[in-house]
């Protein structure tokens, strides 16, 4: 009978030390992925800070889709060198908005870069 204690001890033991080096496999987290659009300024709403963009989706039928992108306060506006404010913006800029892509559909606005006219 003690043999099979310390036999039972022992399987414990070596388990749980089995156990303790066993790397465990977390989720990975899947990264956002940066995606670039270039269109036109439709308009803006600085209430809601968003900004809607028409841009080009099929070139040989000609046609066009407005997106709605929403603007967060870290989000950096520029022209050129120039730093702008949301406001800044009018219809008819030609903007290049620079955001990552999340798997739940998620947009988190990096850049918006304003062309010079």
């Amino acid at each position: 009978m003690e043999k099979i204690m310390r036999l039972t001890i022992v399987c414990l033991v070596v388990f749980g030390l089995a156990g303790a080096f066993v790397p465990t496999y977390a989720q990975e987290k899947v990264e956002a992925k940066a995606v670039s659009v270039s269109g036109e300024v439709v308009s803006v709403d600085v209430a809601k800070s968003e900004v809607v963009v028409k841009q080009l989706k099929d070139a040989v039928a000609g046609v066009y889709e407005n997106t709605a992108i929403s603007v967060a306060a870290e989000t950096k506006i520029k022209k050129g060198e120039a730093v702008l404010k949301l406001s800044d913006l009018v219809a008819g800029d030609k903007v290049t908005v620079t955001y990552a892509a999340g798997l739940e559909g998620t947009q988190e606005v990096s850049t918006i870069e304003v062309m010079a006219k």
